[in-house]
């Protein structure tokens, strides 16, 4: 047998090994933002350093999707979530289970955080549709940058960041399944449920308050 003529197994064993250490890299990511958003939702302070690590995960495996404005989001996640961290650590501390102070939008910050959203999102989409890895633009366009803003509200311990954060996570659902990312399709499934039982959460305390 000629033994030069056999394919060398070693390339299709590295390919392997990515894959599933990407998968591995996927899944910790998955979990630590559930864990995370998990104590955010309870109005803990713990939730962002968790945050944080899970974001350094997920910005990996963006890049590699292809994702690119998801990709950059994180960058915008890591130094929002540190400013959150600040936030909520100096915040007026609530009775209950709630450690923090939830407070209402006003008519004006919610128009004005949303018109900046769209801008955000129209500038996202001319950028990366001129990049040749972009794949699916205008939805990650569209999703980064009301995600910019749902971050922005919940650092600024907001109500209604929750409502805003169930519709991104309907979004990315349908993105993340076309892209064959099912641990973060079936992390935002979680996701979605988690914004809803804390808006309510939330918007109980806001009423007591």
């Amino acid at each position: 047998m000629n033994y030069q003529n056999l394919p060398s197994p070693t390339p299709f064993g590295m390919q392997f090994c990515r894959v599933e250490l990407d998968r591995f890299i996927e899944g910790l990511s998955a979990l630590t933002c559930l864990w995370a958003v998990w104590l955010n939702t309870r109005g803990k302070t713990a939730g962002w350093p968790v945050g944080l690590v899970s974001v350094l995960l997920a910005g990996w495996i963006y890049f590699k999707a292809g994702l690119l404005a998801e990709c950059g989001l994180q960058a915008f996640y890591f130094v929002s979530g540190l400013y959150g961290w600040k936030q909520w650590s100096s915040s007026p501390k609530s009775a209950g289970e709630m450690r923090i102070s939830a407070e209402k939008l006003s008519a004006k910050e919610a128009v004005r955080g949303l018109l900046l959203a769209l801008v955000a999102s129209v500038l996202i989409f001319l950028i990366i549709s001129q990049l040749s890895q972009s794949v699916n633009p205008v939805p990650d366009a569209l999703i980064t940058g009301f995600s910019l803003l749902a971050q922005f509200w919940m650092a600024r311990r907001k109500l209604e960041n929750w409502l805003l954060w169930a519709i991104v996570n309907i979004a990315s659902v349908l993105l993340y399944v076309q892209q064959e990312l099912w641990f973060f399709a079936a992390l935002y499934t979680v996701l979605l449920a988690l914004a809803i039982r804390a808006f309510l959460d939330w918007k109980k305390q806001v009423e007591v308050c």
